[in-house]
């Protein structure tokens, strides 16, 4: 009852849910203006502290008050969909992947192995679980969502070994899974996304398998961008506050993924800095218009193009960052369903 409520009232005309949010029409630059649903979210949210950082704090904490606010976007489980937990090693240690598959699933199916976002530092499956669902049951396929250990506790390049691993043990078993292995995509949101493409350039540079795609959604690709005040890339400095996530929660993120700031030059930490990107996966990258990681992330899908891999870009001009799991919006809704349609054209 609650999710239609949310749904009716985000329906309503544009320009009373701006009225309602206290603030004239958002806008950013090139002429983009926030939606007006999202806008009236995002107030909401920054009102109630939202995913507001606290230096002080421990990530621990962090990760049990965040938990908490995202409860607030969680949906009973979807019809035709189940999961199922799985354990697998890597690295001497244990790490679970949740499988999702429609009651309807074919045999030999395409798969997603996703990567979920939350700064390398916060968030789990559980909280991507409404998205993976709906990813699976959209197209038919069978998407594992991957709970990697988790910064600062375990820094780079830990949370990528643990995403490399899941990806060659789905390989691996891809048979008694029920998937076709010449078929399965790799993708993730944000931090998620970063992984994505370092997961792709790490099998590159080691002669590995590679996957079918890979689906970069709002990806951090250039770590070092935030700890830089002239940044190139406009986006950083534009957004750098008034959004759920800020230059300082970016800053905080990526030193506890990398404490180093010289290692973030490493193409498996900020893949926009690889010098040879030929021969990756298709990819289709999704960048959000009220983001600040928007223009590090197009630089990437630009400079995969110049590199002759078929990508496919998307901004969504009035949206911001994290939109994928706020989904009781009717844009981000139709954003979501267009995702999956982008992806099933390389799958």
């Amino acid at each position: 009852m609650r999710e239609l409520f949310a749904k009716l009232f985000f329906s309503l005309p544009n320009r009373i849910l701006v009225r309602l949010s206290g603030q004239p029409p958002m806008t950013a630059d090139g002429g983009r203006v926030f939606d007006g649903a999202n806008q009236l979210l995002l107030l909401t949210l920054l009102k109630k502290g939202f995913l507001s950082l606290d230096l002080a704090k421990s990530a621990e904490e962090h990760r049990k008050t965040w938990r908490e606010q995202i409860k607030e976007f969680e949906k009973p489980s979807l019809s035709g969909v189940v999961c199922r937990d799985l354990t697998i090693p890597s690295d001497n240690h244990q790490i679970r992947i949740r499988e999702y598959q429609t009651k309807s699933i074919e045999a030999d199916s395409p798969a997603l192995l996703y990567l979920h976002g939350g700064g390398f530092t916060v968030f789990d499956i559980e909280t991507y679980q409404s998205f993976c669902e709906f990813v699976s049951k959209t197209l038919n396929i069978k998407v594992y969502s991957v709970d990697y250990r988790l910064a600062p506790e375990h820094p780079f390049p830990t949370p990528l070994d643990d995403c490399c691993s899941a990806y060659e043990w789905l390989i691996k078993n891809a048979h008694s899974l029920g998937i076709d292995s010449n078929r399965v995509a790799v993708g993730g949101d944000s931090a998620g996304g970063n992984l994505t493409a370092a997961l792709c350039l790490k099998n590159k540079i080691e002669n590995k398998i590679m996957p079918k795609a890979q689906l970069l959604i709002y990806p951090s690709t250039d770590l070092r961008a935030a700890f830089d005040k002239n940044s190139q890339y406009s986006s950083i400095n534009e957004f750098s506050e008034g959004q759920v996530i800020t230059r300082e929660h970016l800053k905080w993120f990526h030193s506890n993924y990398v404490p180093d700031i010289e290692e973030m030059n490493n193409p498996l930490a900020s893949p926009l800095l690889a010098k040879d990107l030929s021969g990756l996966p298709p990819a289709v990258i999704i960048t959000a218009g009220f983001d600040p990681l928007r223009d590090e992330a197009q630089e990437y899908a630009k400079k995969l193009e110049k590199s002759d891999v078929h990508v496919q870009h998307k901004e969504y001009s009035n949206l911001g960052h994290g939109f994928i799991v706020a989904d009781v919006t009717k844009q981000v809704r139709i954003a979501n369903r267009e995702i999956c349609e982008m992806l099933h054209t390389v799958l």
